[in-house]
């Protein structure tokens, strides 16, 4: 039988997707694309803004009309657990259930299937109380040069504006032997480069009592032979402490690229936000990462139009943002979750200031981003080079400049030395 996948949404659910791929390769199932013809459509979705259910439910429509059973699992179905008013689809699972995926599709299409059964299936568990991170499978193969691990899963931060937590649940930390397990055979594959993420990869340890820390799982990684570069995920700020700095200012493998969830930088929205740090505090840490890490980049999130937020409070970023010098922006128009304490604020902010505000932001960013890009001209940088297309190679700085060379596709998956002598919107042009 012919599968077929979609994936919205951040990091962790793409390397979920690969994990239900390996799933129904291992049992016999071809992969094909989304566009083609298929027995079964899975779409793996996200929750976390009203425009990625939007895009969920879109591609559920596409999906029931090139025929097919059509399954639904992750973010998305857990949030409407309570509340099944949705079509195009035949059977939904949460994000506990999605790990056996196979099971549940093969009980579905032994004891459900019916052509005239419009009758939707789901099985949906509280994920709060699962206290416990199950790996049911692991990766042993890479498609890419570059491969994102998960090493944790769930949050407990209750931010104002986020429904995550109630559709990941808990913290949730990885066995360190597992997740060195995998990324050792990722990297036997001919994997180079790994990204270490999760939910919330800076509460790593917390349901361990404390006893491990992200850092651990670095340290632990950059021992595995063949492996070149570490990245990490998205990081909450207060994870950067004097103490971790420094301890991985002293991995040779982890590469100088921070992307921090920084969502305001203004101290008054922070609050609202549940964010349990200043500006002051973003300013100073990013001054101390500097002082250990040499061509550092520092990438981030930034959401607009918070409850309340005045004039006066977008400056507030505004003038936060190029006091630190991102390298890159991702800008988020505020979105209203159910069940989130942002959503009953007063003084919502009105979508056309949010989207002046948004617009305002992302052409601050492509600025900062050329800025950045431009002290590289003439200068010799190390690219690992992760694919060939059209007689140029592709690749990445350690920190994450892309990077176009006219060479050799023998030169793919190599860290090579590679002189910039141009840049334009999107990455930077070099030469061997």
């Amino acid at each position: 039988m012919k599968v077929a996948f979609y994936t919205l949404g951040c990091k962790v659910n793409q390397y979920e997707t690969d994990i239900m791929i390996k799933q129904f390769k291992d049992n016999g199932y071809n992969i094909v694309n989304f566009s083609d013809k298929a027995d079964i459509y899975i779409i793996n979705s996200c929750s976390v803004t009203n425009m990625s259910t939007r895009k969920t439910r879109q591609y559920l429509s596409k999906a029931k009309k090139q025929g097919g059973i059509v399954v639904l699992v992750g973010c998305y179905a857990q949030e409407i657990k309570d509340n099944m008013k949705i079509s195009n689809v035949n059977l939904i699972l949460g994000n506990d259930e999605k790990k056996e995926i196979i099971k549940y599709v093969e009980k579905y299409l032994n004891e459900y299937k019916k052509d005239n059964d419009n009758e939707i299936k789901y099985t949906i568990g509280d994920i709060s109380s699962i206290k416990k991170y199950i790996q049911k499978d692991n990766l042993n193969k890479g498609i890419n040069i570059r491969e994102s691990v998960k090493i944790e899963d769930g949050c407990n931060n209750f931010c104002s504006y986020c429904i995550i937590p109630y559709l990941r649940g808990r913290v949730r930390s990885r066995d360190i032997k597992s997740i060195k397990e995998e990324v050792t055979n990722l990297v036997k594959s001919g994997v180079k480069e790994v990204v270490l993420v999760g939910i919330e990869i800076a509460s790593y340890g917390k349901d361990l009592n404390n006893t491990l820390n992200l850092v651990d799982v670095v340290e632990e990684v950059s021992k595995i032979n063949g492996l070149d570069r570490i990245r990490l995920g998205s990081l909450e700020p207060r994870v950067l402490t004097d103490e971790n700095i420094i301890r991985m200012s002293n991995i040779k493998k982890l590469c100088p690229h921070f992307h921090i969830s920084v969502q305001s930088l203004d101290n008054s929205v922070l609050s609202r936000m549940n964010r349990h740090y200043t500006r002051e505090f973003l300013f100073d840490r990013v001054n101390t990462l500097r002082k250990y890490f040499n061509d550092i980049a520092f990438t981030c999130d930034i959401i607009v139009g918070f409850p309340g937020e005045t004039d006066e409070e977008f400056s507030n970023t505004l003038d936060g943002v190029k006091r630190i010098g991102f390298y890159e922006l991702h800008v988020f128009k505020y979105s209203k979750r159910k069940w989130t304490s942002a959503s009953k604020m007063e003084n919502q902010v009105d979508g056309n200031i949010s989207l002046k505000r948004s617009e305002e932001l992302i052409l601050l960013g492509k600025k900062m981003k050329k800025e950045f890009m431009s002290k590289y001209i003439n200068k010799k940088v190390n690219v690992l080079f992760e694919s060939f297309k059209d007689g140029y190679l592709y690749g990445y700085t350690p920190n994450y400049i892309k990077v176009k060379v006219k060479g050799d596709k023998k030169l793919v998956s190599s860290n090579t030395c590679v002189l910039i002598y141009s840049i334009n919107e999107d990455y930077a042009l070099g030469k061997l």
